[in-house]
């Protein structure tokens, strides 16, 4: 349940088993990653107060709800990240977003959705299955090229869908897919004391949000 960044031009021999399997997360991060966008939440003088990740679905960026009462380490009672920036992987482009529909009251579902100038085909989804492999796709510290864990799907239990996995908190927002790049849900963020285990927005609560939002639901 390692964390990494993929070089794509590794060469690999098909033959070995351990191999193919790189070679399967190889084509997975090449699929989704060029979705994932690094977030920046800004304060109202303009200073930097979180760093998340979202991706982008049609025409808007899904995201994780919480970051709009997000100060530094901490969730407050007030917004303190009132504007947002995308800052894209494919070649750093960074623009400023819009809130075109901000989180439900209680965070419920963890979802926001933004906008910019960019679209991307939507990331097809497909049914939960416990024990699954899964890749959680984000960013951590620094970093403008999203990291991939990859882990497994350990709770598919309504209210409390989980995967065990490795991801930092800047990973919140970002997509967790199978191993055909299918969408499963959005991180939220680590349940309890242990980055390991991921509490994650499923992918039917995003597809209601969605519809409900006025924008296409998943296919």
């Amino acid at each position: 349940m390692t964390r990494w960044r993929i070089n794509l031009d590794d060469g690999v021999d098909p033959v070995d088993v351990g191999a193919a399997v790189e070679m399967l997360d190889q084509a997975v991060y090449a699929k989704v990653s060029p979705l994932v966008v690094k977030l920046l939440g800004f304060s109202q003088d303009g200073s930097l107060v979180g760093q998340f990740s979202g991706f982008m679905h049609g025409e808007v960026i899904v995201a994780a709800g919480h970051m709009q009462v997000f100060c530094g380490k901490t969730l407050c009672s007030t917004s303190p990240a009132v504007a947002f920036k995308a800052r894209y992987p494919t070649d750093g482009f960074e623009e400023d977003l819009e809130v075109v529909a901000p989180s439900p009251p209680g965070n419920v579902p963890d979802l926001i959705l933004l906008k910019g100038s960019r679209s991307a085909t939507s990331l097809w989804s497909t049914d939960l299955e416990i024990m699954a492999s899964v890749y959680a796709l984000g960013y951590t510290g620094t970093e403008n090229k999203p990291s991939c864990s990859k882990g497994s799907l350990s709770s598919t239990m309504p209210g409390s869908v989980a995967i065990t996995a490795q991801a930092d908190d800047g990973f919140s927002g970002g997509p967790v897919v199978d191993k055909h790049g299918r969408l499963l849900g959005v991180v939220k963020g680590a349940l309890g004391t242990t980055i390991m285990r991921i509490g994650i927005t499923p992918n039917y609560d995003l597809h209601t949000y969605l519809l409900q939002s006025g924008y296409p639901g998943l296919i």
